[in-house]
């Protein structure tokens, strides 16, 4: 099972929650009751927004038009970013909760 740590300054302390492989990383917020806001859990308000840290960055992807259009909407992403579908992975790259599924160790930040 793949290891999720979540770092903020809403926690005391770094908190490691193991995730189903698959599983919605808003989900893993939600079952360790951690204190990442969100709204709407299906990728349309922007308020779970985190930094995400992994062992294979930086490394190519396809991010999905819902979620880069509400980063977009919200101001975390420039308007030029609508002709693009591809994306560097990397820490930099502001990601929504409810959009990434824990496939491997994480480290998130909020």
């Amino acid at each position: 099972m793949p290891t999720v740590t979540f770092v903020s300054d809403r926690l005391p302390a770094p908190v490691s929650v193991e995730a189903a492989a698959g599983e919605l990383l808003l989900e893993v917020v939600r079952r360790a009751e951690l204190p990442l806001w969100w709204r709407c859990g299906h990728g349309t308000c922007g308020a779970c927004l985190v930094r995400v840290s992994h062992a294979g960055q930086p490394v190519p992807f396809r991010l999905g038009r819902k979620e880069r259009n509400v980063m977009i909407r919200q101001g975390y992403l420039p308007k030029t970013a609508l002709a693009d579908d591809d994306f560097i992975d990397s820490p930099d790259l502001p990601r929504l909760a409810c959009h990434i599924a824990v496939t491997e160790d994480l480290l998130i930040s909020f």
